[in-house]
């Protein structure tokens, strides 16, 4: 619906205008298409201090974007104030300059929407203020347009700048490009909105680049189940992936750790999914495989498993990492104990 409603208003204003401007030359439709131009550009600026993303992905505006040195927020604030700038000039060779730079913003924008909402989104008046932008660059495209035509049709009352205005203009658009430049230097050059925490309500981040959820994390320290049910510490930072009234899974140093308050046996557990295991102590070792496939050999994984009263904790591993996982399994299994939370 958003985008059927995106193309009759483009269509309807872009009909209205080619009607309204196009056939003949007039000063009054040259000087109205250079203030339409001024007032269009005015309110794309204005929109970028409203929110461009929702409140899940950081609330973050155009401007924040652009100070946190993402490249595309930054390029489009450039095109946007020099041409801004030109617009006001009534001399032909600022208001083509202007004209180009339109088209580029619209580009810009466009590019930067796709990195910073990538795929399909739900449109919300909290974060509608970029698709209203988009509209408003479509339609200043038309104007430009118009205003290009105006100025080809009648040339010789042309108004050409003297060289103390063109070496003005020239600084002015030097010392934006500059400050652009520095931003992107300072701030980072990465097109990604690295500057942005993507945390949601549920501790979940989204990743821009990749389009996938990953998890946040959380600094080494006690983790506490519940409402005071079990906890226990762990050396290195991690991210919870899962919980339930029973059990929880998490990740940490690049291994797979769960751990389980159902009082199972793991004899019982391994033999239910056929696997084989032997014993070191009281530690259950075992290879995992998927659907009976054998991995390659940089490929397996194995779990090591061991009981504490009632919990079973299991940590999963890949080839050459045996020790790093028992070390883990050991912090867990010392540091676990039930009812009130450690951490308090």
């Amino acid at each position: 619906m958003e985008t059927l409603f995106f193309w009759i208003a483009w269509g309807i204003i872009s009909v209205w205008a080619l009607r309204t401007f196009y056939f003949s030359f007039s000063k009054e439709k040259l000087e109205r298409l250079r203030k339409t131009s001024v007032g269009l550009t005015a309110s794309v600026l204005v929109l970028t201090l409203l929110p461009w993303l929702p409140p899940f992905l950081g609330g973050a505006n155009a401007v924040s974007l652009a100070l946190g040195g993402n490249t595309l927020a930054i390029l489009l604030f450039v095109l946007l104030i020099i041409s801004l700038i030109f617009f006001f000039q009534k001399e032909y060779l600022f208001l083509k300059i202007a004209a180009v730079l339109t088209v580029l913003a619209t580009l810009a924008l466009f590019a930067l929407m796709v990195i910073i909402r990538p795929g399909t989104f739900t449109l919300s008046l909290y974060d509608i203020a970029p698709i209203v932008a988009v509209l408003i660059l479509l339609t200043l495209n038309v104007a430009v347009f118009l205003l290009w035509q105006q100025m080809q049709l009648l040339k010789k009352d042309e108004v050409v700048p003297d060289m103390r205005k063109k070496i003005n203009a020239g600084i002015i658009s030097a010392v934006i490009l500059i400050l652009g430049a520095y931003l992107i230097v300072s701030g980072g050059s990465d097109t990604n909105i690295t500057s942005v925490d993507y945390t949601d309500e549920q501790g979940v981040v989204v990743d821009p680049k990749e389009g996938i959820e990953v998890f946040s994390q959380h600094a080494p320290g006690v983790v506490c189940f519940g409402e005071n049910k079990f906890s226990f510490k762990l050396d290195t930072p991690y991210a919870i992936l899962s919980d339930d009234e029973i059990s929880m899974a998490l990740t940490t140093d690049s291994r797979f750790v769960t751990v389980s308050a159902n009082g199972e046996s793991i004899e019982e557990k391994l033999a239910e999914f056929g696997m084989r295991f032997t014993k070191e102590g009281d530690i259950y070792m075992y290879e995992m495989s998927v659907d009976g496939n054998a991995d390659t050999e940089d490929e397996k994984t194995f779990g090591l498993s061991r009981e504490k009263g009632r919990f079973l904790v299991s940590v999963f591993y890949t080839t050459g990492n045996e020790e790093q996982a028992k070390q883990i399994l050991s912090t867990v299994l010392d540091s676990l104990q039930e009812g009130v939370c450690i951490n308090e």
